[in-house]
């Protein structure tokens, strides 16, 4: 039997004024389909974008990953006097009054650790962000069905994707290079070093939109990139910028690369993320919309669990749980099908061994009422054996009683029946005569049991005499 394809992996993307997917086969990987929404600039709807991308196309998948554009949140990089994880946990804790403006129950964080740049101390890449659009976009795919396995931050899958990118990021120790990822609306800045780690980003408020539509937004966003490496001085990221590529439409980032690799003093470099992943026609609709799967891809290709995941705790107790009562579900349908199958293989034995029954039943019935007339011949066969047995026959028996009968004594009537007491009826002078030939009988070895009585008492003499019954058992000749 043919194994059934896996499911895609989903990821989207979902920005204030952006919502994007992306679907992909992990072995050999390869990019299936892409997909972008985009929503106009007086849209305060923080989910307009997402919700219009789900009704354009339904997704290939009910379970997806998700990351929030970099928009949303404030990313910070810190140096903290501790290498103890719960020790960093509760310095952040104390430190998010300072960093934002927001009650703590606003807001959502997350943190992953960047390294231990000095001993002692540990670097982290902290993420605030208000907690309503981010709910309201979770929220909102749960009501189409759909299940977020992890939320976290875009810039991961920047990072992500520059792993993949490592041949072309060559790097000598204090080197840097430089992801400038130009989406539709904002452009998201990653700073990673020789290793690959991230260890900054700058967000910028102009994107694709403002690039094509007005020459004043292009020289600002040149001025902003031009002061990245004094930023990070500012933000004490020690190293200089070696390399640097860009991510963007081919005919607006010509002349940025340029002015960049001469502010810099470093090569800068231009990349299409879909190139050797996708085929020409995912290609060629990527390009026909303004947003970049850079993020997504990353993710997508590097199928790894994030280090700055949003999804809250109890949504994850949650997700845990339903997972479990689904398994749950699964093994009792399976059981309930193997006890109904069990239950079928019963009864169809019970009805074989009862067809069975009812076949040796009637063969038993056949064979018994064969065995009934063999045993009605056999004793037939016993009867007349006996009858043909001199030493038990008629003449025996009539031998027998003359000679215990005298001449007083005459024999009326003998009666024999097989199994029963022969019984001797006659006439004789006195009862007495009667009496003595029952004991002849006794004597005479040929009879037991014998039992005389008067068949009628006379009254008085009388010529006729006496008549007498006489019942014995018949044992044959002797000697």
């Amino acid at each position: 039997m043919a194994r059934r394809p896996a499911p895609p992996l989903v990821v989207l993307e979902v920005a204030p004024r952006c919502a994007k997917s992306l679907a992909a086969v992990a072995s050999p990987f390869g990019v299936q389909q892409v997909h972008a929404f985009t929503a106009p600039a007086e849209t305060e709807d923080p989910t307009a974008a997402l919700r219009g991308l789900l009704e354009a196309r339904p997704l290939p998948a009910k379970a997806l990953g998700v990351l929030f554009g970099r928009e949303f949140f404030s990313l910070r990089t810190l140096e903290l006097p501790s290498v103890d994880p719960k020790e960093i946990a509760s310095m952040l804790e104390l430190q998010l009054g300072k960093l934002t403006p927001y009650p703590r129950a606003d807001i959502l964080f997350g943190w992953a650790v960047i390294g231990s740049l000095r001993e002692g101390y540990t670097s982290v890449l902290l993420a605030v962000a208000r907690k309503v659009p981010i709910e309201r976009a979770l929220q909102l795919l749960k009501t189409r069905g759909l299940t977020p396995t992890w939320a976290g931050v875009s810039t991961e899958g920047l990072e992500a994707w520059a792993g993949t990118m490592r041949g072309r990021l060559p790097l000598g120790e204090g080197q840097l290079a430089v992801i400038i990822d130009i989406d539709f609306a904002s452009t998201d800045c990653a700073i990673l070093d020789a290793t690959g780690r991230l260890l900054f980003t700058h967000s910028l408020g102009i994107g694709r939109e403002q690039l094509a539509s007005s020459d004043q937004a292009a020289l600002k966003f040149v001025g902003e990139l031009i002061r990245l490496p004094r930023i990070l001085l500012h933000e004490e990221i020690k190293g200089k910028i070696e390399r640097g590529l860009v991510i963007g439409p081919p005919g607006a980032v010509g002349a940025i690369v340029e002015q960049l690799a001469s502010q810099w003093g470093a090569t800068v470099d231009t990349a299409d993320p879909l190139e050797l992943v996708a085929t020409p026609e995912v290609r060629e609709r990527a390009r026909a919309t303004p947003v970049s799967y850079t993020a997504l891809l990353g993710i997508a290709a590097a199928n790894r669990r994030l280090k700055i995941d949003l999804v809250p705790q109890e949504t994850r107790v949650s997700q845990a749980l339903h997972v479990r009562s689904r398994h749950l579900a699964q093994l009792a349908g399976s059981l309930a099908a193997i006890l109904i199958l069990v239950v079928l293989l019963l009864l169809e034995r019970v009805l074989v061994l009862q067809h069975h029954l009812w076949k040796v039943r009637t063969q038993a019935a056949s064979v018994e009422q064969d065995a009934r007339q063999v045993l009605a011949r056999q004793e037939q066969m016993r009867v007349v054996r006996g009858w043909l047995n001199p030493s038990q026959g008629a003449l025996e028996l009539f031998r027998s009683l003359a000679a215990a009968a005298d001449e007083s004594i005459t024999i009326t009537q003998v009666t024999m029946e097989d199994g029963k007491p022969v019984v001797i009826r006659g006439r004789t002078g006195t009862i007495a005569s009667a009496f003595a030939f029952a004991d002849r009988l006794k004597s005479g070895g040929a009879f037991q049991a014998v039992n005389a009585r008067p068949a009628l008492r006379p009254k008085g003499t009388n010529e006729l005499g006496a008549e007498f019954e006489v019942s014995c058992e018949w044992k044959g000749a002797s000697g």
